[in-house]
C-alpha cells in the first residue's frame, strides 16, 4: 500500500485523515524558513492566566479610562468601545526584546509589534536569507524575555504550564522548602504560530490587525455571548419536521436562528471570482483591501443577490453554506451592509477560535452566527470542501430554514444519498416532548 500523502495518515478503519498538529509547532509544508519573506509571529505566555504582560483598559466616554469590570458597568454599545493594553514592567522588556531581534539577527528588520496581556504579535521582515530557521530567532528572543523576567523578579514557577514544565531537578528534600519557586521552563510556552505574507496588501492588513487588538480583545471581554463557541447547540429543523433538530458547533450569536430565515443559493453558472494561478493550483485574486476581483456577473445574479439583501433589510437572516462564488459574494456584501447572516462551516472552531475582519465586526453587533455540523471536527488549516461535504451542507441548510429554503438540483442524487449524510453530520434526531 502506498504511504499517505503529506499531512495525512491512516487510522483505525484504514480510513485516510488529516494529522492534526497544534497550531503553535505546525509549519507551512515545503517552506524553507530561511528563506526571505515578511512572517507575521505570535507567542503566548505559558500561563495565559496570569496577564502578566499588560493591562487592559478601555475608554470610559468621560475621557478617562478604566479597567474590564468597570467598563462592564457603562454600557457601552460594541462599536463605541475603544481601548489599549497599558504593558506592564515585564511587557516593556518584551517588547524591547522584539525590537533587538534586529540587532542580533542583521538579516531581520523589525516592522511591528503588539503587546497584549497574555501573548505577543510581531513582524519580521526577513531580508536576507539566514544562516539558521526562523524558529532559532523566536528562541533568542524568548532567551531575552526571560532573562529579562529574572531581572525583573517575575519566577517562571507562576508562569510555566503543566503541558511545557520540565521535570523538576532532583534534589535533597531537606534543602528544598515547599514554598520555594522554581524557577523552570521558559516564561513563554513552546513553539510559535507563524503567518507569511506573500499577497500584496497582506502586511497592511495585518499592520491593522495589531494595531485593532486591543479594541477587539476589550469587545471579546464586554460581550462574551457574541463570541462564546457552543460544542454542542441543538438547532431546530422546521424543514424536515416540527419536532426535528440537529446538533452544531456554533459560534456567534444564536439567537439569529429564532428569525425568519432565508437560505441562500446561487448556481455557479450566474458568478465567478477571479482566479490567478498559485503554485500548483489558484487563488482567488484581491485588491489591497481585500476586495476579491469579479470575472463573471449575470443580469440573474444582480436579481438574485437584490432579492436576497432586500429580505435581510426587513428582518429576515440570510443563511448561506457560501460554498459557491455567488453564495460568497451575497455573504460579503451583507457583512458590508451590516446585515445579519447565518453561515454553514465544513469543520468545527477550535477552543479559542475568533472570527477575524469583518466577521470579528459582525460577531460584535450580533449580527453573524457560524454552525459547523456536529460531527465535523476542527482541523488545522483549510479543508478541502467535497462534493459530499456540499450536498449535506445544502441539506442542513435546506431543513434549517424551513419555508425559507431554496429549491436545489442535486444533479441526479438519490434522496437517501443526500439525506442520509446530512443527518450523520448533525446527529439529526427528533425532539423528546418535555
Amino acid at each position: 500500500m502506498a504511504s499517505p500523502p503529506l499531512g495525512w495518515r491512516l487510522n483505525e478503519q484504514g480510513a485516510l485523515v488529516r494529522e492534526t498538529v497544534h497550531r503553535m509547532t505546525r509549519r507551512l509544508v515545503g517552506w524553507n524558513y530561511h528563506d526571505p519573506c515578511i512572517y507575521q509571529i505570535t507567542v503566548v505566555l505559558a500561563d495565559r492566566r496570569s496577564r502578566a504582560l499588560g493591562r487592559l483598559r478601555i475608554a470610559d466616554g468621560a475621557g478617562g479610562w478604566v479597567d474590564v469590570e468597570a467598563a462592564k458597568g457603562l454600557k457601552l454599545a460594541p462599536e463605541a468601545v475603544r481601548a489599549v493594553v497599558e504593558p506592564t514592567a515585564l511587557g516593556a522588556a518584551v517588547a524591547a526584546c522584539w525590537e533587538a531581534c534586529a540587532q542580533h539577527y542583521p538579516q531581520v528588520k523589525v516592522i511591528d509589534a503588539r503587546v497584549m496581556p497574555d501573548h505577543v504579535h510581531g513582524i519580521l521582515w526577513v531580508q536576507r536569507p539566514l544562516a539558521c530557521h526562523l524558529g532559532q530567532v523566536i528562541k533568542g528572543f524568548k532567551t531575552g524575555c526571560n532573562k529579562a523576567a529574572r531581572a525583573l523578579g517575575v519566577p517562571f514557577s507562576a508562569t510555566v504550564s503543566p503541558s511545557t514544565a520540565r521535570p523538576p531537578t532532583r534534589t535533597h528534600p531537606a534543602t528544598v522548602s515547599p514554598s520555594t519557586p522554581r524557577p523552570r521552563g521558559g516564561l513563554f510556552a513552546e513553539g510559535f504560530q507563524d503567518t507569511i505574507l506573500f499577497r500584496r496588501g497582506q502586511l497592511a492588513a495585518m499592520r491593522r490587525y495589531l494595531a485593532d487588538n486591543p479594541r477587539r480583545l476589550a469587545v471579546k471581554r464586554l460581550f462574551p455571548d457574541l463570541f462564546r463557541r457552543v460544542a454542542a447547540l441543538r438547532v431546530p429543523m422546521p424543514g424536515l419536521g416540527p419536532s426535528a433538530i440537529g446538533w452544531f458547533s456554533a459560534l456567534g450569536n444564536r439567537f439569529l436562528l429564532q428569525r425568519p430565515i432565508v437560505q441562500v443559493q446561487v448556481s455557479r453558472r450566474f458568478f465567478a471570482y477571479r482566479r490567478v494561478p498559485c503554485g500548483s493550483g489558484v487563488k482567488i485574486l484581491r485588491d489591497a483591501a481585500g476586495v476579491p476581483a469579479v470575472a463573471a456577473s449575470t443580469p440573474e445574479f444582480d436579481a438574485i443577490r437584490d432579492g436576497f439583501l432586500a429580505a435581510a433589510r426587513h428582518g429576515a437572516v440570510l443563511l448561506s453554506p457560501c460554498i459557491s462564488d455567488g453564495e460568497r459574494e451575497i455573504a460579503r456584501q451583507a457583512f458590508t451592509l451590516k446585515l445579519p447572516v447565518i453561515a454553514m462551516r465544513n469543520k468545527g472552531f477550535a477552543r479559542l477560535q475568533k472570527p477575524v475582519g469583518r466577521a470579528f465586526d459582525a460577531c460584535a453587533d450580533g449580527r453573524l452566527l457560524m454552525l459547523a455540523p456536529a460531527a465535523w471536527p476542527h482541523l488545522p488549516g483549510e479543508k478541502r470542501m467535497t462534493r459530499a461535504d456540499a450536498t449535506a451542507m445544502n441539506r442542513l441548510c435546506q431543513w434549517i430554514a424551513g419555508e425559507g429554503a431554496a429549491e436545489i438540483d442535486y444533479h441526479g442524487l438519490r434522496p437517501c444519498d443526500i439525506d442520509s449524510p446530512a443527518r450523520i453530520a448533525a446527529r439529526v434526531s427528533s425532539a423528546v416532548p418535555r
